[in-house]
């Protein structure tokens, strides 16, 4: 499903990424492990296409995704699930509204998003939470109000930086437990974490240092990768991942 294919990312002088290779299969979740600066959170940012590489290319099912302009962009990220520091709750909206953003966007009907909505925040546990204000909120349900947003396009990859950051270790394992449960669905997951111990299920890692990967990560579809389409899912993918 994921290939990188020597990719670099350039900041000026800086090399964020190196010529990296890697390749992921359909159905994996796989962790991002390395110190700051490693290069973890540029590739999620390649891969949701925030950024685009210096040279080499990213490929997402056939297509590469290296350069797309914008309408390709929008089109892409409807199958694409995103949380981490940098993309913000918007705090003078109640949670329902947050949830619902990603598919205003993309001009669904009021009553579909209302049914998408209430099942996404049923999902992540925060069904009581539609009318109150995400600072209300503990950061816990915050983190899961984030998953429950990045969700709700029923996307086919999801990617999280640092999603049990600053958590105590009750949320931080029900954090775990919603991202392994979509995983079970059938949706890709690639986490960026300083905190792989809270992962300890997951057996699909690499290693980034300096901006490469350490050591060059073995080719995953051979591990038990299971298919999962990049734009539809089955009835039995809406029934156990949203209720749907």
């Amino acid at each position: 499903m994921i290939q990188f294919k020597n990719v670099t990312l350039k900041y000026g002088t800086h090399a964020a990424l190196k010529g990296v290779n890697f390749q992921l299969p359909k159905g994996s979740f796989t962790l991002l492990e390395g110190h700051s600066g490693a290069g973890k959170s540029s590739i999620l940012r390649l891969l949701a296409t925030f950024e685009q590489p210096t040279s080499g290319d990213i490929l997402v099912g056939k297509s590469s995704i290296a350069r797309l302009n914008r309408r390709e962009r929008s089109h892409y990220r409807r199958s694409v699930g995103y949380t981490g520091f940098d993309v913000e709750l918007l705090h003078n909206r109640n949670c329902f509204d947050n949830v619902a953003l990603p598919l205003r966007v993309v001009g669904l009907s009021e009553s579909d998003i209302q049914g998408r909505v209430k099942a996404a925040l049923a999902r992540v546990g925060l069904s009581h939470t539609d009318r109150m204000l995400p600072s209300e909120l503990s950061g816990g349900q915050q983190l899961r109000l984030q998953i429950a947003r990045a969700v709700v396009n029923r996307p086919a990859l999801v990617l999280a930086d640092e999603p049990t950051a600053q958590l105590d270790d009750e949320s931080a394992a029900r954090v775990v437990g919603l991202l392994e449960e979509f995983n079970r669905a059938g949706v890709t997951i690639i986490v960026a974490t300083h905190e792989a111990h809270r992962f300890n299920r997951i057996t699909h890692r690499l290693k980034l240092g300096e901006g490469a990967v350490l050591p060059a990560p073995a080719d995953l579809s051979q591990n038990g990768g299971r298919e999962a389409g990049v734009q539809s899912f089955s009835k039995d993918f809406l029934s156990k991942a949203y209720g749907a």
